[in-house]
């Protein structure tokens, strides 16, 4: 049976990237019947050739949510596909779309697999134009996020640090909102998650009623005057019944306004210093295919 064309992409320095090798991949590909070409990407900088033009047939990130984003930037609104390979530490996204296990089963079990849409956020905001692909937010999140300096070579000792000097000074804000056009009262908050899907940071689940092609995407608010205490939240995250716990409050819908005030916002893994004004949020329907096996 003649191979399908593909292309192929492996960040080699991912979380889990020892669990499944370039030669590995290549292979196990082909048993699902591509024929995957590997274009090297050492650096971030490398994917826009890599990717440029029309594209064989549907493109395999090896990787964690990092490497999807770097790669779904320059493939979202080209009608391409997209088959995800799990190779980092939270596999965010992987993990929203039933891809947990060995990563080079789950490359052999594209053999039979069909695209479905994959939507993304926009952003227009005083700082520019942005997309995201997990969540958009601003609140405790962010700002830890921030302090931890994503840019930065991963390190739990910096995170750790991180979280210990933004919690202590950490003030919840009003963030006046709209969803859909109607003004949504909320107190001051804790934390704002714009989710497209179910999980954000290090298996944050936030949003585990989340679905990446419903044309939706998913508001969590934090009532920062009236939180739940940090076990309740610890547990909820655990059972996946984050938005069920009396703070938490959740809107679905496909268009927000938010007016910030100064906040840090992050969009996906990276974050933006906010002048203040109006910050627009729409979901960009099937912005992308991705392979789901049947």
């Amino acid at each position: 049976m003649a191979l399908t064309p593909a292309v192929l992409i492996h960040n080699a320095s991912a979380g889990t990237s020892h669990r499944a090798g370039l030669t590995q991949l290549g292979a196990a590909l082909r048993d699902a019947g591509f024929d995957a070409e590997y274009r090297p990407t050492r650096t971030p900088a490398d994917l826009l050739p890599a990717l440029h033009g029309p594209l064989p047939g549907p493109v395999f990130i090896a990787g964690g949510d990092g490497t999807f984003r770097a790669a779904a930037l320059h493939l979202a609104g080209r009608g391409a596909t997209v088959g995800v390979i799990p190779l980092g530490t939270s596999n965010n996204i992987a993990r929203t779309l039933g891809l947990t296990g060995d990563p080079l089963d789950i490359a052999r079990a594209y053999r039979h697999a069909a695209p479905h849409p994959f939507d993304a956020g926009r952003v227009q905001a005083p700082w520019g134009e942005d997309v995201f692909f997990e969540a958009f937010g601003c609140g405790v999140f962010a700002d830890v996020l921030h302090a931890y300096d994503p840019d930065a070579p991963k390190s739990p000792l910096r995170a750790a640090q991180a979280l210990l000097s933004t919690l202590p000074g950490f003030q919840a804000q009003p963030v006046p909102t709209h969803v859909d056009g109607q003004d949504s009262p909320a107190p001051p908050l804790a934390l704002l998650e714009i989710m497209n899907i179910q999980s954000t940071g290090n298996s944050l689940r936030l949003a585990p009623d989340a679905h990446p092609g419903d044309g939706q995407l998913n508001l969590i608010r934090v009532n920062g005057e009236q939180r739940d205490s940090l076990l309740a939240y610890a547990a909820a995250l655990l059972r996946g019944q984050f938005d069920t716990l009396p703070s938490v409050q959740e809107d679905v819908a496909a268009t927000f306004t938010l007016h910030a005030t100064g906040q840090v916002f992050h969009v996906d893994g990276e974050t933006r210093t906010d002048p203040g004004g109006p910050v627009h949020v729409q979901v960009w329907a099937g912005a992308l295919h991705v392979l789901r096996p049947t």
